[in-house]
């Protein structure tokens, strides 16, 4: 319950404060009161209670003046043995009367010893007489207002009625830390407060002087509490009586209104901005989500655990359609076009492409071709297909790369080769398109490691495992060091001479090993020829298909950054999340986007300017470790250019960025040749296997 308020006895104050004191029971400190209010001419009958208010106490014979002025106490305590000699109160009277309104509204520039400010969420009002608010999606009748009375339609755009107020003083600001965070309370002098008052004032007023003209996607926007909002309602600022309010939400957005049935001052007071008939905070909260891969679903989980309101899915889904994936798919194809206009000025150029499927196996549903420049690292193409149109998930890849292809033809890029993983099929369409192709030296190196794997776990070829790390390193020394298909494969079969301790060969192309002679005192290491590990090697090592992978080996660039991609898609695009295909589609422009700004960032370096690296153990590596370089943090200006373009174009102007996405050709969905039944029928059909 909030404190009651008294009348102060003074002569010529008459105060009605929350803090006030009556006469103390010691004698002495009972006579000085009494000189005090009555001025030395006390009258022979005196009343039956007599106050006196807290205006007439100096600062320091209070106990809790600092949690009193913070707004975390309701009265001021004072100290035993403490008389009042301040003659003049210190708070105007139409001030004191409701000085425990709010801390704004209470001087706070008295001087005091010692504040003590705990770290909190209440404000002054909380511990009062609660106020309910009545928050509704449409329209309400609250039994405060006439019951006839409802509120405005949401699509109405909220003003506020102008409104002279006399100027405040500034309160005083206390600043959290760590120390207010772990230990609930900290100290501050007075002399602190003041220059942290000061320079606080000054800042917030150059702050708010420019908000006017800030761009809506750019201003600051806080969490605050339905409490601490309703109770800059509770009081008319006019005539300082208790107001009827009430209140009207739509998603994240509330209005409140304002009524003083006394002076009939008015007011309607909007939460955030309305652009037409859209909450402008709504808008930037579904992009927000959007943008930066997040899910609804989560968000509306954490929303729903912090008590936040939040818009429906249905709402989330009409923002994504009308204004946010056109912004994406024009966002992209403009990046792409200054893209291709360069690519079309090189006269050669080395791609990567690499298929990636929305869910392993053979039952995917997308599948998602990425093109990538290897000299530039940037993605430049992005072919998503649905298994639907090519007569399943096998023939995604090649559907992938042909669409991929054709759409780099027609932008008059002249490629030099591509590289690729062995696929079957590409390489034939790559054959019989006549394009260049290399393979990536990680794949093959993949496929012989699984290979002499189970050869090192056969009895009698344990001696192989020793030659697994040196023929790691040779298929990669292979492609960088060759130039031509015949060099590659006279190095490759190199391996099998130089572990039986033979180090020239009979192929003109390598005639010997180009490590210098040395004794080695390990002779074991050998593998004599004929013998079984000898055997197990040279067939997994200079089969058919080997040699003819090797001769084909990239010696330029390798598909390492499009697996980076891929793992980059995840993050936008989970696999256990089903995506419609303008989504998905939409999802993979964001991925490739953000990886294009952090595809060049630097290696982090320590504040003496050393480099930073990081020491990690892969799983696939089975112990061993390695030393990784670590980045910069990643940047989003693709978000903020997102934001501007949703906000000041697509929004005010949808239809052209809409036609942008009409002009997309969308497949129909997987169950639309299937004869769908009627739900009724559906569901009294359904019977369990357990009740047949």
């Amino acid at each position: 319950m909030p404190p009651k308020k008294h009348k102060c006895t003074v002569a010529g104050c008459n105060t009605v404060h929350s803090s006030v004191y009556s006469l103390p029971t010691s004698e002495p400190l009972k006579k000085q009161w009494m000189d005090f209010i009555y001025e030395e001419n006390a009258p022979l009958t005196l009343p039956k209670y007599v106050y006196v208010c807290s205006n007439h106490f100096e600062s320091d014979c209070f106990l809790n003046e600092g949690q009193f002025k913070a707004g975390l106490a309701s009265k001021l305590i004072l100290k035993s043995g403490s008389f009042p000699t301040v003659r003049d109160p210190t708070t105007p009277p139409e001030e004191a009367s409701t000085s425990t309104r709010s801390c704004r509204d209470f001087g706070v520039q008295t001087q005091t010893s010692q504040l003590c400010s705990v770290g909190t969420q209440l404000s002054m009002r909380t511990l009062q007489t609660h106020h309910r608010s009545i928050s509704v999606q449409t329209e309400t009748t609250l039994a405060n207002f006439d019951d006839t009375t409802k509120v405005v339609s949401h699509t109405a755009v909220a003003s506020s009625t102008p409104l002279k107020t006399s100027s405040k003083r500034p309160c005083l600001v206390l600043e959290e830390d760590e120390d207010i965070l772990q230990e609930c309370s900290t100290i501050i002098t007075a002399q602190e407060s003041d220059v942290t008052e000061a320079e606080t004032s000054t800042t917030e007023q150059k702050d708010f002087s420019s908000l006017a003209s800030s761009p809506i996607q750019k201003i600051c926007k806080y969490i605050v509490y339905e409490t601490c909002i309703m109770e800059l309602f509770e009081m008319c600022p006019v005539c300082h009586r208790s107001c009827h309010t009430r209140s009207q939400r739509i998603g994240t957005f509330l209005r409140v209104e304002q009524l003083c049935h006394h002076c009939q001052f008015t007011r309607k007071w909007s939460s955030q901005p309305i652009l037409g008939s859209t909450p402008a905070g709504n808008l930037h909260l579904s992009a927000a989500v959007y943008l930066s891969g997040a899910s609804f679903v989560t968000i509306e989980k954490i929303f729903a655990a912090m008590k936040l309101h939040l818009f429906k899915y249905d709402t989330f889904r009409r923002h994504a359609r009308m204004c946010i994936e056109p912004a994406i798919v024009h966002k992209w194809r403009n990046w792409q076009d200054e893209m291709l206009q360069q690519l079309a000025q090189r006269e050669k150029v080395i791609v990567g492409g690499d298929m990636r499927a929305d869910s392993p196996g053979h039952s995917a549903k997308y599948g998602s071709y990425t093109m990538m420049d290897l000299e530039t690292n940037t993605v430049v193409d992005v072919q998503l297909v649905q298994s639907k149109e090519v007569g399943g998930s096998y023939h995604m890849e090649k559907e992938g790369l042909t669409r991929g292809l054709d759409f780099l033809d027609t932008r008059g890029v002249t490629l030099d080769c591509i590289v690729t993983d062995r696929h079957p099929q590409i390489q034939k369409f790559l054959r019989e398109r006549k394009v260049n192709q290399f393979y990536d030296v990680w794949h093959i190196e993949k496929g012989i490691s699984k290979q002499l794997e189970k050869v090192c776990k056969l009895k009698g070829c344990e001696k192989v495992r020793e030659w697994l790390h040196s023929i790691k390193n040779h298929i990669y020394w292979t492609a960088a060091s060759s130039s031509s298909g015949p060099e590659r494969v006279a190095k490759w079969t190199s391996m099998l001479n130089h572990i039986q301790n033979k180090h020239t060969h009979e192929d003109s192309n390598f005639p010997a090993c180009l490590h210098g002679t040395s004794r080695s005192r390990g002779t074991k290491k050998w593998i004599a020829a004929g013998t079984l590990p000898y055997l197990k090697l040279e067939r997994v090592l200079s089969n058919n298909r080997i040699l003819k992978d090797v001769a084909k080996l990239s010696p330029h660039y390798q598909t390492s950054s499009i697996e980076v991609f891929h793992s980059v898609i995840l993050r936008f695009t989970p696999k256990n999340v089903v995506f419609p295909f303008l989504g998905m589609l939409c999802r993979l422009y964001l991925a490739a986007l953000h990886y294009n700004e952090n595809a060049g960032c630097p290696q982090a370096t320590t504040a003496s300017g050393l480099p930073v690296f990081k020491v990690t153990f892969p799983k696939a590596k089975k112990g061993e470790y390695r030393v990784r370089e670590v980045k910069t943090q990643a940047t989003f200006r693709y978000v903020d250019d997102l934001l501007d373009l949703i906000f000041d174009k697509v929004f005010v102007d949808p239809a052209p960025f809409l036609d942008e996405v009409l002009r997309i050709p969308i497949p129909p969905v997987l169950c639309a040749e299937y004869d769908r039944p009627e739900k009724e029928e559906a569901i009294s059909s359904r019977l369990s296997r357990f009740n047949q």
